[in-house]
């Protein structure tokens, strides 16, 4: 029911924004999916390593310009994701709502329970004002599945010079989150525990040339409370049984440092650079790369993208493929791992010219394969039409 009404608070705000003197509105629908496969998950309770998966996102964002210095924003995201093994995840870590009908002996979920599908329904909305030479941002938002939740609202302010060829950037939000992991020894959910996160950050844009764009931003950003996976366990002996939640800190600080270059080839040829930096407590370290060339073809109405990024991390201090004697804090969660990944893939969009007095569509499209060095593979797929008022 809470998710019907979101929908139709949304519709409602869309006929609005669509009715609002002077107003331009862009209604843009997505759907994303992702499918993806591994063996290499040392986090997966029933010890076989599967970390496969299906995710099906459908997304409506809304955007209503109402003046020249004014426009508001959202989005509404309803999506289901599919466990590798309703065995490993809805019946050993209640990651699906199926788990309250799983029988008596522990050995599967009565009737099936919906084929270990969990769903999630989110919302979040912002509004950009200009001023003079400021421009400010605020937005917030909520997201609801059954074994986490999660409230967050944020402000972003920009300052422009030299007729906006330099702009200074400045961001801070605010997380309340709250997760409900699986008691294994037990049998049931443990109960929500909460989980907070600040961030705030701060970047930089230049313009060099007609040609050329320099970016670059620091950020920084605070964790506490319950920062476990609740589907993650660990080994702790030699049984596919021997298994148990795994023990994180209850605090976690994260830097980051990014830059970007983008540089004009010709009259539709760009050439974009990106690099990352990111260190945090828990000892992981990693370097990203992104190049990228984007294309524009028949007058500007279309856009090919061709992107590559490469990833590598160091392994968190707490991270083990086993632990044989307990710890205070141990994972085996693979993204906390030490790995390199590569990413390759295509975008691309077309708007038609529209006739008088009629909306202008536009359709887009993004294929990317990921791989990483330690088995994990995922296919994203993403269709998009964009109806501009």
């Amino acid at each position: 029911m809470a998710a019907i009404r979101k929908y139709l608070l949304t519709a409602a705000l869309a006929v609005c924004l669509e009715r609002t003197a002077f107003a331009k509105t862009d209604l843009d629908f997505v759907v994303n999916s992702m499918y993806q496969s591994g063996h290499g998950g040392r986090q997966s309770y029933d010890g076989s390593g599967d970390q496969a998966l299906s995710l099906y996102e459908p997304v409506l964002y809304i955007n209503s310009q109402i003046d020249h210095d004014t426009s508001v924003f959202g989005s509404v995201v309803a999506d289901a994701l599919s466990s590798a093994s309703n065995k490993a995840f809805d019946t050993g870590t209640g990651a699906s709502a199926s788990v309250h009908k799983k029988s008596g002996d522990g050995s599967g979920d009565e009737g099936g329970g919906g084929g270990g599908w969990q769903t999630r329904v989110g919302a979040d909305a912002g509004y950009s004002k200009r001023i003079g030479s400021w421009a400010f941002t605020p937005t917030a938002g909520y997201s609801g599945e059954l074994s986490y939740r999660s409230i967050h609202g944020g402000l972003n302010v920009q300052k422009f010079f030299a007729e906006d060829n330099f702009v200074l950037s400045a961001g801070v939000f605010h997380f309340s989150d709250a997760a409900d992991p699986w008691d294994i020894a037990k049998g049931e959910f443990a109960g929500f525990k909460s989980k907070t996160t600040n961030s705030v950050n701060v970047s930089a844009t230049q313009l060099l040339s007609e040609r050329d764009m320099v970016l670059g931003g620091i950020s920084y950003t605070r964790q506490g409370g319950y920062l476990e996976g609740s589907r993650n366990t660990v080994s702790t002996g030699t049984a596919v049984t021997d298994r148990a939640e795994e023990v994180l800190p209850q605090s976690r600080n994260k830097w980051t440092a990014n830059a970007r270059y983008v540089r004009s080839l010709s009259g539709n040829l760009a050439f974009h650079l990106d690099y990352r930096y990111y260190t945090d407590s828990w000892a992981i370290r990693s370097n990203t790369w992104e190049p990228s060339l984007a294309l524009a073809f028949s007058d500007e109405k279309g856009v090919f993208r061709a992107l590559y990024r490469h990833y590598s991390q160091t392994p968190a201090k707490y991270y083990a493929d086993s632990f044989f004697v307990m710890q205070p804090n141990m994972t085996s969660d693979s993204d906390l791992s030490r790995f390199t990944a590569n990413e390759g893939g295509v975008q691309f969009s077309y708007t038609w010219e529209p006739a008088a007095d009629e909306a202008a569509w536009e359709l887009g499209g993004t294929a990317i394969y990921y791989k990483r060095s330690n088995g994990l593979q995922a296919l994203v797929l993403q269709a998009s039409l964009t109806a501009k008022f």
